[in-house]
């Protein structure tokens, strides 16, 4: 009886595993599926995620080339309004040189024309003709010191000539070397230094803006000897500058060749 049991027992297990078994391979199959199409769907979101970037990257590099070609032509048009400008003002300094010239000639013109009256004329010929024309002063190799501090009793004034232009790197030949005018109290004297060669004193005049740098002659200033006739001029011609200076502040004039440049 035990053993007819134990068989019973042994055919249900089995029939009951042979129904069990399509069962389970149809769910091992349902499995594999699953996966199957979770990995499409993630290789699905990665193409479409690589994708939405690429072109999310090429929209932003036209944004970025378009925003570019708007800044080259912005800046070509701020230089085309730069070039404006400075032809407007070019014009309008044109015009006020041009105005201001005219206005000086007019009086140099009358001033002239007072000058150069008949009975004038007449004075002046009287007067180079009786009397001898004075010998002339060589002073093409001269120049002219001005602001040099005056010397103490022991010192000599070519002694302190040199030091200042030592300060330039220059060891001239000097010929001639003393101060011009009477001692005043609180005034001093320019010294007039002659020296060997026409070619020194130019090379010294190209030179003497460099002792705007030093602190001991920031104050001296270097200039040829020139005559009266030449100084007057001069002189004109400098008050000619600061008039025009006052008169126009925001513009640079300069005198070259001894007329005055804008």
């Amino acid at each position: 009886a035990v053993v007819s049991t134990q068989s019973t027992g042994a055919s249900a297990c089995d029939l009951l595993f042979k129904k069990c078994l399509p069962y389970a391979v149809e769910t091992r199959k349902l499995h594999s599926r699953v996966e199957e199409l979770e990995t499409c769907e993630e290789q699905e979101v990665e193409a479409e995620c690589t994708a939405a970037v690429h072109d999310s990257t090429l929209r932003l590099t036209e944004e970025l080339a378009e925003a570019q070609r708007k800044i080259i032509a912005l800046q070509e048009q701020v230089i085309q309004l730069k070039d404006e400008v400075r032809s407007v003002e070019n014009s309008s300094i044109a015009q006020t040189v041009q105005r201001d010239l005219r206005s000086y000639s007019t009086v140099i013109s009358q001033n002239c024309s007072v000058a150069m009256a008949p009975r004038k004329i007449q004075q002046a010929v009287r007067k180079a003709t009786s009397e001898k024309p004075a010998e002339e002063v060589d002073r093409s190799c001269n120049l002219m010191v001005f602001g040099l501090p005056e010397e103490s009793p022991n010192t000599k004034v070519e002694e302190n000539v040199k030091r200042l232009l030592e300060t330039l790197n220059e060891k001239p030949l000097i010929t001639n070397c003393s101060r011009v005018g009477s001692v005043k109290e609180g005034k001093v004297r320019p010294v007039v230094v002659t020296l060997k060669s026409r070619e020194t004193l130019l090379q010294l005049l190209r030179k003497a803006k460099e002792l705007r740098a030093s602190k001991t002659y920031c104050k001296v200033f270097l200039e040829p000897d020139r005559t009266p006739e030449q100084r007057s001029e001069r002189k004109r011609t400098l008050q000619i500058l600061s008039d025009l200076r006052k008169a126009h502040p925001g513009e640079r004039f300069v005198i070259r060749g001894g007329a005055i440049c804008v």
